[in-house]
C-alpha cells in the first residue's frame, strides 16, 4: 500500500524530496563504491581493536540476517548498524569530508544492515548511500559551522564529528535499500531529522564509552527510523521546521542554499580518503614532516615546531594513554613517524604507546596555531613543520592540505593494498583476493555477499538464521 508523500514544510526539504528521486551518474556512483569499500574496510579493522573484538563475539544479540563485521556473527539490522557503526571509526582510518566530519561510517553502516536484511543488490546499496551521503553532508556542513556557538552553550554537546551530528544518513541509506516507496523515504527523512545523538564527554581520549559508540547509537537509531516509517509512523514536518529554521540566520549565507545544488554538485567526489590511521588533523603536520628531505634523527633534535589551524591545536597533548588518545595527538603521530618511519595500525597498541623513547620525543614536539592555516580552514587543513637541531640549525616543511584530499588522491594501486591491509587486520589469515575483489566492488555482488567475506568463520551468505 503506498501512501500519500507528505507536503515539504519548507523549500529545502522539497530539494531533498526531488533529489531523492533524480538519477544518480555514473562517475558519482563509482566514487560512492570506493567509499563504500573504504569505510567497510575500516569496520573490519576497529573490529579487531579491543574491547571490541572481544565484545562483539559476546553481546547478547536476536537473530538476523544483518552480519556483525569482523565477527562470525549476524543479527537484526538495528544491533548490526550500532556495532558496524561503532567499529567503523575507531581506528581513524575512515573517509571524511573537508566540510563536514566523518559522513559516510553511520551511513554505510546502516546501509549494509538494511540491505542485508532485504537481501538487496550491490548496486542498490551504494546508490543508497550516495544519496544519504549527499544529504548528510550538507546537514554536518551547516551543524560543523554552528559548532563553536553550541559548544559555547553547552560545552559536551558537539564535540563529536564522528557520524553523530544526525541520523539522517544511516537512515536514508538504509530505507532506499528496501525498495520502498516514495513516501515512506520523505517519513524516514522527517523522522531521522526529528533525532539527535549527542556524546556527554570528551571523544579525543576516551573512546570507547563516548565518542566511538555513540557514533555507533547513531547508525543503530538511524536504521530504527527507517524501521517505524516502513511500520507507518509518520515525521514531524513541523518539528524539521522548527529543529532547523534558526540555521537560515545562523549560516553566513543561510541554510536553504545548501540544498539548492543537490543532484547536480556531489559532495561525495569531494570527500578524502585517509592514509594514515590517526585524527586528520594529525595528517597534514604528517605530510609536512614527510616531505622534508633530510637527515631527521630523534637524537639530534631539540625541538619539531608545528604551526597549523586553530582547531588542530587541541591535538596538542604529548602522553596520550589511549588507543584514542594516541590517534588524536599531533605530537605522538610526529614522533612514532621519526622513531618507526612510519604510521601504521600496529603502532597504537598499549605496548606502542607506552615506548618511553616515543613518548620523549613527543614531548619536545610544539603545537601552535598559525593565522594563515586558519584562515584557510576548512577548504584546506595546511600545517607547517619546524625541526630544530641541537646545533641551532633548523628545517621545515609544508603541506596546504594532506595526502589523500581529492586534490591528491591516494593512487589506485595503493588504495588496494590499503584495502588489503584493513582486512587483512581484521580478518586475519581468512583474508582473501576475493573478500578484496568483492569490498572494491560491491556493485557487482549481493550486500549478503559483501556480508559474508566480512565475517569470520568462512559462514556464507546462503547460510540458514
Amino acid at each position: 500500500m503506498t501512501a500519500d508523500s507528505p507536503e515539504p514544510t519548507t523549500d529545502w526539504e522539497a530539494a531533498i524530496f526531488e533529489f531523492l528521486e533524480t538519477p544518480v551518474p555514473e562517475p558519482v556512483l563509482k566514487r560512492g563504491e570506493t567509499t563504500v569499500a573504504d569505510v567497510l574496510a575500516a569496520m573490519v579493522a576497529g573490529s579487531a581493536a579491543e574491547p571490541y573484538a572481544q565484545a562483539w563475539e559476546t553481546v547478547d544479540l536476536p537473530p538476523g540476517e544483518s552480519t556483525v563485521v569482523g565477527s562470525s556473527r549476524t543479527t537484526a539490522p538495528i544491533q548490526a548498524a550500532t556495532l558496524n557503526g561503532t567499529a567503523a571509526i575507531v581506528q581513524e582510518i575512515e573517509e571524511g569530508h573537508n566540510t563536514g566530519g566523518h559522513v559516510g561510517s553511520g551511513i554505510v553502516a546502516g546501509g549494509l544492515a538494511m540491505a542485508e536484511h532485504a537481501d538487496a543488490d550491490g548496486e542498490t546499496l551504494v546508490e543508497s548511500c550516495v544519496r544519504a551521503y549527499e544529504l548528510c553532508a550538507r546537514l554536518e556542513e551547516a551543524i560543523f559551522a554552528m559548532k563553536a556557538q553550541l559548544n559555547d552553550a553547552v560545552p559536551w554537546l558537539v564535540r563529536n564529528p564522528h557520524a553523530t551530528w544526525t541520523t539522517v544518513g544511516p537512515a536514508v541509506a538504509g530505507i532506499l535499500c528496501t525498495d520502498p516507496d516514495p513516501s515512506t523515504v520523505h517519513e524516514t527523512f522527517r523522522l531521522a531529522a526529528n533525532r539527535a545523538v549527542v556524546s556527554m564527554d570528551d571523544p579525543y581520549t576516551e573512546g570507547p564509552p563516548s565518542r566511538n559508540v555513540t557514533a555507533g547509537a547513531s547508525a543503530g537509531v538511524g536504521v530504527t527510523m527507517a524501521q517505524l516509517a516502513q511500520a507507518g509512523i509518520p515525521g514531524s514536518g513541523t518539528t524539521v521546521k522548527t529543529v532547523y529554521e534558526p540555521f537560515e540566520d545562523l549560516l553566513p549565507d543561510g541554510f536553504t542554499h545548501l540544498f539548492a545544488d543537490l543532484g547536480t554538485d556531489w559532495a561525495i567526489t569531494e570527500n578524502y580518503f585517509k592514509p594514515y590511521p590517526s585524527c586528520r588533523y594529525t595528517h597534514a603536520p604528517l605530510d609536512a614532516l614527510r616531505e622534508i628531505d633530510a637527515e631527521l634523527e630523534p637524537e639530534a633534535i631539540d625541538r619539531l615546531l608545528v604551526e597549523t589551524y586553530a582547531n588542530a591545536v587541541d591535538m596538542a597533548h604529548t602522553s596520550p594513554e589511549t588507543l584514542t588518545g594516541a590517534k588524536f595527538s599531533i605530537p605522538y603521530v610526529l614522533a612514532r613517524q621519526l622513531y618507526s618511519g612510519d604510521v601504521t595500525l600496529e603502532q597504537f597498541t598499549p605496548d606502542a604507546i607506552a615506548n618511553e623513547a616515543v613518548q620523549a620525543l613527543a614531548e619536545r614536539v610544539d603545537v601552535q596555531a598559525a593565522a594563515e592555516f586558519d584562515a584557510a580552514f576548512p577548504e584546506n587543513w595546511g600545517a607547517r613543520v619546524t625541526v630544530e637541531f641541537r646545533d641551532g640549525t633548523a628545517v621545515s616543511g609544508e603541506r596546504a592540505y594532506p595526502r589523500g584530499d581529492y586534490r591528491d588522491p591516494i593512487p589506485d594501486d595503493e588504495f588496494t593494498d590499503r584495502i588489503r591491509t584493513l582486512l587483512a587486520y581484521g580478518l586475519a589469515d581468512e583474508t582473501s583476493d576475493r573478500a578484496i575483489e568483492i569490498v572494491r566492488s560491491t556493485s557487482g555482488h549481493s550486500a549478503r555477499d559483501v556480508g559474508a567475506v566480512l565475517r569470520t568463520g568462512g559462514q556464507s551468505s546462503h547460510d540458514e538464521y
